[in-house]
């Protein structure tokens, strides 16, 4: 299981929530002010046409820099890497190195620069508007970059009001102003002062439009995302700490055919969870068998990716080639981070259990899927679930289940020996490891349960839910083929997690067991008796062999 094994257990287990805290800024002289939404475009070309407005309530709403200079009179103004020069009564000013002539010279009423809007609107490549009489920005439906700026000035400032003021029905339902403020407002130590948005790109999926910032500090830049809905609506966000370690280079396995087969994006389930995915379909009439693909823990893509590193892309490549087609993923944690942290008792059920047999029942229906040839694999969690999975499944929908890497045993136990190994590494202080062994013993504590969880855990429901779980000894009585898949080089879920499995389900005879001695936890081969984290970051693929034996088992009736 992927774990950063620098920081505390408490901190782990609060990983999937709002924890990652930024600073409160500051800002002299200045007026928060509230933002409205939405306008027609009859009242945005209004308001725009000769409109003046109090630039700096205009730009630091907007989430921009203002700063006057008294010994000449001027303002400096800066937004996304644009820049405005002007002077109080010239009718020029310096846009981005190029002098612009001014609709109106910009004015002193009151200590405050009035400023011509739609001047302003062309200085910053925004279509803003604003409301005098509120003294707020009205922001066009479709204007997620003002949004995704105004959000963050909102958030890492004064108002409380404006921070939720873009948020969807789901979001405001969980995260009022107060929480926003308490999740952004606690590391202002730890980073400094909040200088701005540095960098700011815009992507998509079937499910959100995503507006990724990067927020700079006097001590760290921070990726962020924020999830709009396809309303406008902020739906979720997250500090995206995984970016880091995702790096390009990864390439196709040589085995991939992708003249054999086609990918779509589909969406998973619908409503508040709905998750963008992808089917890889083999070419031709069908139906196909499918393997329905899920994740290991933390906030995965729909490719596991990490490093240089896309299993999931490799299965679903691979898979394809040899007829069998592939639907992938993005995992709730990482769609939808916020919503599900902030769930009064989540479980790895809501985490990633539901989506799962959402996906099952979604594929029963799909055309050119075979409804009775339906296979799931599971990576590391996802393999650690599957016993409940199978006994989620009242419809017996699911054909079989494919484990790689699954913890068979207890999961306490298993983090232990995973830190332990660290630390023989020196890639985790021996000090760590004793403060683990601590937290482990307070889970081990009889008085603790769902109904009375650990306080020292942000997500204490959803240690405690696994407590006493034991997949392989869960597993003993159900039926339905398996095929275990384990590394022999992997130091997360060990080789002896195999035996686990062996052990317990010894009475089965519908299970299929396949030991690679040179692959790590992501299937990729390496050197030495074990593997280590610095593999990830070597560019490899899951081998033809571990794709053909999947590829048979799925096959053989």
């Amino acid at each position: 299981m992927k774990t950063n094994s620098t920081i505390p257990l408490k901190v782990i287990s609060a990983m999937l929530a709002l924890s990652v805290t930024l600073p409160t800024v500051s800002s002299a002289a200045s007026t928060t002010t509230q933002v409205e939404t939405p306008a027609s475009h009859a009242q945005m070309a209004a308001t725009r046409s000769a409109q003046i407005v109090p630039l700096r309530a205009v730009v630091e709403s907007l989430g921009g820099e203002v700063l006057w200079d008294e010994t000449n009179s001027s303002v400096s103004v800066k937004y996304l890497g644009h820049a405005l020069s002007l002077k109080i009564g010239s009718n020029e000013a310096v846009i981005d190195g190029k002098v612009m002539t001014l609709p109106s010279a910009a004015e002193l009423v009151e200590e405050r620069t009035q400023f011509a809007l739609r001047a302003l609107n062309e200085a910053l490549g925004t279509t803003i508007g604003w409301d005098d009489q509120a003294q707020a920005i009205i922001f066009d439906k479709t204007d997620l970059t003002g949004k995704a700026t105004s959000f963050i000035a909102s958030a890492l400032g004064s108002s409380l009001t404006s921070s939720t003021q873009f948020f969807s029905a789901n979001l405001g339902s969980v995260a009022t102003a107060e929480v926003i403020q308490q999740f952004f407002g606690s590391a202002t130590g730890q980073l400094g002062k909040f200088k701005g948005v540095s960098k700011l790109t815009t992507d998509s999926t079937i499910v959100h439009e995503n507006v990724r910032l990067t927020l700079t500090f006097e001590n760290s830049e921070i990726p962020f995302v924020l999830r709009f809905n396809h309303g406008g609506e902020i739906d979720d966000f997250l500090f995206d700490s995984s970016s880091a370690m995702k790096l390009e280079g990864y390439k196709l396995p040589s085995y991939a055919d992708s003249e054999t087969y086609t990918e779509k994006e589909v969406m998973i389930g619908e409503g508040r969870w709905a998750l963008p995915g992808t089917l890889t379909l083999p070419k031709g009439k069908g139906p196909y068998p499918v393997v329905v693909l899920v994740h290991g823990s933390g906030p995965n893509d729909r490719d596991e990716w990490l490093g240089v590193l896309k299993p999931f892309s490799d299965l679903a490549a691979g898979l394809a080639s040899q007829g069998i087609a592939v639907l992938r993923y993005d995992k709730r944690s990482l769609e939808y981070p916020a919503q599900l942290s902030l769930l009064p008792n989540m479980t790895m059920k809501e985490e990633a259990l539901d989506d799962a047999l959402t996906a099952v029942k979604q594929m029963s229906s799909t055309e050119g899927i075979d409804p009775k040839q339906i296979f799931v694999l599971g990576h590391s969690q996802g393999g650690f679930m599957m016993p409940r999975l199978v006994e989620a499944d009242k419809d017996k929908q699911i054909a079989g289940t494919v484990l790689m890497s699954a913890p068979g045993g207890y999961f306490f136990d298993l983090l232990e020996k995973q830190f332990s190994y660290l630390v023989d590494l020196k890639q985790m202080p021996s000090q760590s490891l004793d403060f683990y062994k601590g937290q482990f013993a307070i889970l081990k504590d009889p008085n603790l349960s769902t109904a009375n969880p650990p306080k020292e855990y942000s997500l204490g429901y959803w240690f405690m839910d696994l407590r006493g779980y034991e997949p392989a000894e869960k597993a003993k009585t159900q039926t339905g083929k398996m095929l275990v898949l384990q590394g022999g080089r992997d130091y997360q879920v060990m080789p002896e997690q195999l035996d686990i499995w062996k052990t317990n389900l010894k009475d089965r005879k519908d299970v299929t067991y396949r030991l690679y001695p040179k692959l790590n936890h992501f299937y990729t081969e390496g050197e030495g008796t074990m593997s280590t984290p610095q593999e990830y970051f070597k560019q490899g693929n899951i081998p033809s062999e571990v794709i053909n034996d999947i590829s048979n088992w799925v096959k053989n009736k």
